[in-house]
């Protein structure tokens, strides 16, 4: 097992907060226990490694909750943010099904993350051939933060966002169970705890979930909302902010040689006074922190769940009064470990952990808890969208795509009088999985492109889409993004002394003019790229978001079209066309 570290800290007769000093604890002391989780991106369950799972994390929380109960003391379990996009039975049921697992594991906090606007509205419930309409191929939004609003809203613990605030008022954004920080009771203690958000944050979101919001600096956040919290009686101040950084080491939270300290957290940490913050739980960066700066512990583990963190605060209950911290190593989250290493290991091999000298048994209170939710999703994983697939159609890599073609399709069906429509390739943020060969599913739509980004609808000048289609060339030649699909346009890759050109024609053949106005769909995260390829162009590049999502777009065109499908159908005749390998632009294609 993995050895813990302590620093010892301490007040002397002085107030929870003031600057720490060496001081005799006389005084009956309590241990406040803070487990800190972090990016877990939707994923629940344990992974084919044998790590991480809610049902695994919530062993240990209830050891060390049984440990704190034995001695007098409490644990706090917060959460710094990006929570619930990523695991598909997370994304299905938009983030409510981990909000089930932590209401069962008792969680105390969240602080909201980026990407934790992503799902954008709230999704019907209803089977999805009730609200797909066919002929449109999506469903139209609601309000455009609706889905975390309805996460926040079942939730039993605050969701925090100081520094989210209405870009008009500059007030904290104030929905159902969202605020800017809390007043938790532990042991008798009262803590405080502010929650925010890294202050480029909305932009790492998309950005119709982020219109009208905007951040607030974190020292001057951090500063107002501990003072507000003091007033109300808090005793400790604790910040879980999705906000992070770097250490390459652990094994020493006072030597800070090996973290990187330019970092956002650092940073923050060196421009608060003294006694202002009691610990932090950060996250964002996926960066390992178990750390002391400026007397305050910083815990922060990687993403998907296969560590948490944890400090454990010592008070003095007669002088109210910090007298100790310890910053332990990150702890690994196994089901089942090899003894040797403590590594985690798949079930059956290997031995159970133990974590404060129990046993970790895996919760069957939060099995429970998810168990509707996942049902949900599972049925819903499972609904048929009355198409087969005679054989596969693939994304394919550097190559022309199939699948790309059939989403490029399905996006320029859903905008009447789109000329054009360019789809997606392979590669992140692009097309994730292919469609298997047999009856399609929602599941398998999901799992092709599990993202929530909208499409648009763009105004511009032939002239103009070939400039950023060629300005986008080296990025697929090279094979950084994979080739986009194409829905009625061609592309012909030409090369010359002054590298790759694209050469324009329509579905017939015919050159696109230069001055010809067209209507091009696509998705939302491509027309940024495009745009500022020829931002200061005149006429001006037009963009208009449809309330249409790409994957919805793409299931109802299938439900629409029923049948049979093939790969054929979607690259019998060529939408890209690239020189041989010996014809120049670095191009690997036939």
């Amino acid at each position: 097992m993995r050895r813990r570290h302590a620093a010892r800290l301490a007040v002397a007769c002085a107030p929870l907060g003031v600057a720490l000093a060496s001081v005799d604890a006389t005084a009956a002391e309590l241990t406040l226990s803070i487990v800190g989780t972090n990016d877990l991106h939707g994923r629940l369950f344990t992974d084919e490694q044998g790590r991480a799972g809610l049902t695994v994390l919530a062993g240990y929380v209830d050891n060390l909750r049984a440990a704190r109960a034995a001695d007098g003391g409490a644990v706090l379990v917060l959460d710094a943010g990006d929570t619930f996009q990523g695991g598909i039975e997370s994304n299905l049921s938009e983030g409510l099904i981990v909000v089930d697992a932590y209401n069962a594991i008792g969680y105390s906090a969240l602080a909201i993350g980026n990407h934790d606007f992503d799902f954008g509205s709230a999704d019907p419930r209803g089977p999805v051939a009730t609200w797909l309409p066919q002929s449109l191929g999506g469903h139209e939004p609601g309000d455009v933060r609706g889905a975390l609003k309805a996460a926040a809203a079942r939730a039993r613990f605050p969701f925090l966002a100081a520094n989210i605030v209405d870009a008009e008022t500059e007030q904290p954004v104030r929905w159902p169970n969202v605020q800017p920080s809390t007043i938790v009771e532990a042991a008798g203690l009262r803590v405080g705890v502010i929650g925010m958000m890294t202050e480029t944050g909305l932009r790492q979101t998309l950005a119709a979930h982020a219109v009208g919001l905007a951040t607030t600096p974190l020292a001057a956040t951090v500063t107002r909302e501990a003072k507000a919290l003091r007033e109300r009686g808090a005793e400790l101040i604790v910040l879980a902010t999705h906000a992070g950084g770097w250490c390459g080491e652990t094994g020493d939270p006072l030597d800070l040689s090996s973290c990187d300290d330019g970092s956002e957290i650092f940073r923050l940490v060196r421009e608060l006074p003294r006694g202002t913050l009691q610990a932090i739980v950060a996250g964002h960066t996926h960066g390992t922190v178990a750390h002391i700066v400026n007397d305050v512990p910083i815990i922060s583990v990687p993403n998907f769940g296969v560590q948490f963190g944890r400090l454990d605060l010592t008070v003095d209950t007669a002088l109210r009064g910090v007298t100790g911290v310890r910053v332990h190593e990150p702890q690994r989250v196994c089901a089942r470990i090899e003894p040797a290493s403590g590594e985690c290991v798949v079930a059956p091999a290997g031995a159970t952990p133990e974590y404060e000298g129990k046993p970790v048994v895996p919760s069957a209170k939060v099995a429970a808890a998810i168990a509707p939710e996942l049902d949900r999703v599972r049925a819903l994983r499972a609904e048929p969208l009355g198409v087969v697939a005679d054989s596969s159609v693939e994304r394919g890599s550097g190559t022309e795509s199939a699948l790309g073609n059939l989403f490029a399709d399905a996006v320029h069906a859903a905008v009447p009088g789109a000329d054009f429509a360019l789809g997606y390739g392979s590669g992140r943020g692009g097309i994730r999985a292919d469609l298997a060969a047999g009856p399609l599913t929602f599941g398998q739509a999901y799992d092709a492109f599990p993202f929530d980004n909208r499409i648009t609808r763009v105004a511009l000048t032939g002239a103009q889409l070939q400039r950023v289609i060629t300005a986008q060339l080296p990025f697929w030649i090279d094979g950084r993004r994979g080739l986009p699909g194409l829905a009625g346009i061609r592309v012909v890759l030409r090369c010359d002394d002054n590298g790759p050109l694209a050469q324009l024609t329509d579905a017939s053949g015919r050159d696109i003019e230069p001055d010809r106005r067209l209507v091009v769909a696509m998705a939302s995260n491509t027309v940024g790229r495009f745009a500022a390829t020829a931002l200061d162009d005149e006429p001006p590049i037009t963009a208009v978001e449809l309330p249409v999502l790409v994957r919805d777009a793409v299931a109802g065109w299938l439900l629409e079209h029923g049948g049979h499908i093939g790969a054929a159908d979607f690259v019998a005749e060529p939408r890209w066309q690239m020189p041989p390998k010996d014809g120049g632009c670095g191009t690997t294609t036939e």
